[in-house]
């Protein structure tokens, strides 16, 4: 049995983290995106995953 699961435009994958009074929950992450992703009304394809936040949500047409 897989934990994946598929919702409009990305698959999801449960995972374990701990929230800011150090309990352990769990929650539903993208794993993967399918489909096409807007940014401020445009299409933006963002990585699945960067080491930092400013590379994970960098635009391909700034120029950087």
């Amino acid at each position: 049995m897989t934990n994946i699961i598929h919702t409009t435009g990305a698959m999801l994958h449960p995972q374990k983290v701990t929230d800011m009074l150090g309990n352990e929950i769990w929650m539903w992450v993208v794993a993967e995106f399918t489909d096409g992703s807007y940014k401020d009304g445009e299409v933006f394809n963002p990585p699945e995953t960067a080491i930092s936040l400013k590379k994970l949500v960098k635009d391909e047409n700034d120029g950087e």
